[in-house]
Order: structure tokens, then C-alpha cells, then sequence
């Protein structure tokens, strides 16, 4: 019996761990949907999207990376991206203002509960 037991605390180990990352997976899929759903669509050619969720926090970053767009593109994406993004998901624009001067932009979002 004490190997049985040992056998099932391993096995809901492993399936504890992996409930947590299917749960990391599908927040990082709900943001990443959220940002592509309301960024205007001529941009979405243009943008390139990285996310970093921790398997055992509900955050969320969310980094595009804008620097091929316009200024006014980015200025006009900024305001939808913020106001569509869900709870504990934070938002981070990378871009380039000047041609030398590269520049990271964070949205304050609308949701209770964002950053």
C-alpha cells in the first residue's frame, strides 16, 4: 500500500502542474486574442505580439512590438488596445519615436483590475 500511495501523490503532482499550465496557456490565449480583436486591421500585419504569463500568478504582459508602424498608427491603436485588454493583463507598446530613439509606451488599461 505505502507504494500506491507514493504512486498517486506523484501522479496528482504531475496533474496539478499541469492544470496550472493549461491555465497559464489559455490566459495568455484570451490576451493575445483581446489585443489582435481590437487592434485595426491594417496594423495587424505590421505589429509583432510577445507574452509572458507566470504559471502561478494571474498576470499577464502583454509587448507589441510597433516599431514598422506610423507614429499616428501607434497613437491611433493605443486607445481600443487599452480599453479592450481583460483583468490583470498589462500592456506594453514598443516603438520608435525618432529614429534613434527607441521608446517603450505602458497603457493604463480601462478594466477594473488592469495595469
Amino acid at each position: 500500500m505505502n507504494g500506491l500511495g507514493v504512486m498517486v501523490i506523484q501522479l496528482a503532482a504531475l496533474g496539478l502542474v499541469l492544470v496550472l499550465l493549461n491555465a497559464r496557456d489559455r490566459r495568455r490565449e484570451r490576451a493575445v486574442a483581446a489585443v489582435l480583436d481590437a487592434c485595426p486591421r491594417p496594423l495587424r500585419g505590421a505589429i509583432a505580439v510577445r507574452t509572458r504569463a507566470p504559471v502561478l500568478s494571474r498576470r499577464v504582459a502583454v509587448t507589441l512590438d510597433m516599431s514598422g508602424c506610423e507614429d499616428g498608427d501607434v497613437w491611433r491603436a493605443l486607445r481600443p488596445l487599452a480599453e479592450a485588454l481583460p483583468p490583470h493583463v498589462t500592456l506594453v507598446v514598443g516603438t520608435r519615436a525618432d529614429a534613434t530613439l527607441p521608446i517603450a509606451v505602458s497603457v493604463a488599461c480601462a478594466a477594473p483590475g488592469s495595469r
